[in-house]
C-alpha cells in the first residue's frame, strides 16, 4: 500500500514538472515577441530639452542662457550649437563654461549686469559674428528645428487687421475687440497681431492671433481684475502690439512655431510657443528681470 501511495506522488510530481516545464518553454517565445513600440514625436515637433533662452552682453560677442525652473526641462548647455535671434536669423554658438552669480549682482538680467549675472556662458563661435547689445535671444541644439522653414519677416508700423478678419476674430471668440494692431508680417502674407476685447462680464482677455489663408491660431491672455496688473505687473491695465517682439516665425509639419518677447514693467516674458490645431502650446519659457 506504502509502495502504491508512493508510485502515485512520484508520478504526480513528474507531470507538474513536465507540466511547467511545457508552460515556460510555450511562456518565452510570446514573452520575447512583445517589445515596445517607441512613439515618434510628429517631424517638426518642438522640444523643451532642446532650447534656452539668454540674452547678450555689451559687445554682441556673448551670450548668458538663462538658468529655467527647477523640475521642468531644460537642455544640457552643451548641446547647444547655435542662437535665433530677431528677425528669425541664426548664428553658431560655442559653449564656454557655467558662470556663477558675483557677489556684485544687482539682481538685474541685462548686459551691465552680465558679468556678475548667474547663468551658462556662451560665444559667437565666429568672429566676424555680432549681436545686439541686451538682446534677448534662444539658444538652440543642433537638431531642435529640424524639419522647420524660418519665414521672412517684415517689419510693421502700425499696422492693423483688416475689418474682415477682426470679424472672424470677434466671430470664433464670441467678444468685440476693443483694440488691435500688427505685431509683425511675413513675405508670404502672414499675420500676427495683438488683439484687446471687450471686458464684458467675464475676465479681461487678449490673444496674440496668426492669421494666413487656412484661418486663426489664438495664445491667449487671461487677465484679473487689478486695474493697475491686469496682464502684466504694474502694466496700468494696457496691452498692445507695441509690447511684443518675435525672435522668430517658422512652419512645419506641426504646424507654426514662434519666438515671442513680451515686454513689462519689470522686464520681458520669453516663451517658444507651436501650433496646436487652432491654439498655441508652450514649449519652452522663461524671462529677464530688468525693473530699475
Amino acid at each position: 500500500m506504502k509502495r502504491h501511495i508512493s508510485a502515485m506522488l512520484l508520478s504526480l510530481l513528474l507531470s507538474v514538472a513536465v507540466f511547467a516545464s511545457f508552460a515556460g518553454a510555450s511562456a518565452a517565445p510570446a514573452i520575447a515577441k512583445c517589445k515596445a513600440t517607441p512613439i515618434k514625436a510628429p517631424v517638426g515637433e518642438l522640444r523643451a530639452d532642446q532650447l534656452m533662452f539668454g540674452y547678450t552682453d555689451n559687445t554682441g560677442k556673448q551670450i548668458l542662457g538663462l538658468i529655467g525652473e527647477p523640475g521642468k526641462s531644460h537642455p544640457g548647455p552643451k548641446t547647444l550649437t547655435s542662437v535665433l535671434y530677431t528677425p528669425g536669423k541664426q548664428f553658431n554658438v560655442s559653449y564656454l563654461k557655467h558662470q556663477k552669480m558675483s557677489s556684485k549682482s544687482d539682481g538685474r538680467q541685462n548686459a551691465n549686469n552680465f558679468k556678475n549675472d548667474e547663468g551658462e556662458l556662451f560665444k559667437l563661435t565666429y568672429a566676424s559674428n555680432k549681436l545686439n547689445s541686451n538682446e534677448s535671444v534662444l539658444l538652440a541644439a543642433k537638431n531642435a528645428f529640424q524639419g522647420h522653414t524660418f519665414l521672412a519677416l517684415k517689419s510693421v508700423q502700425k499696422g492693423k487687421f483688416s475689418q474682415k478678419t477682426i470679424q472672424a476674430i470677434e466671430k470664433t471668440k464670441n467678444r468685440k475687440v476693443a483694440s488691435q494692431g500688427l505685431i509683425a508680417t511675413t513675405t508670404s502674407g502672414i499675420q500676427i497681431g495683438l488683439v484687446k476685447f471687450v471686458k464684458g462680464s467675464g475676465k479681461p482677455l487678449a490673444s496674440l492671433v496668426l492669421v494666413d489663408k487656412g484661418g486663426m491660431v489664438f495664445e491667449d491672455f487671461v487677465g484679473n481684475n487689478d486695474s493697475q496688473s491686469t496682464w502684466r505687473v504694474d502694466d496700468g491695465g494696457q496691452i498692445s502690439a507695441d509690447y511684443f517682439n518675435l525672435l522668430f516665425v517658422s512652419y512645419s509639419k506641426a504646424g507654426y512655431a514662434l519666438g515671442v518677447e513680451w515686454y513689462g514693467a519689470e522686464g520681458s516674458n520669453l516663451t517658444v510657443i507651436q501650433q496646436k490645431g487652432a491654439k498655441f502650446r508652450v514649449v519652452q519659457e522663461n524671462g529677464r528681470y530688468m525693473a530699475p
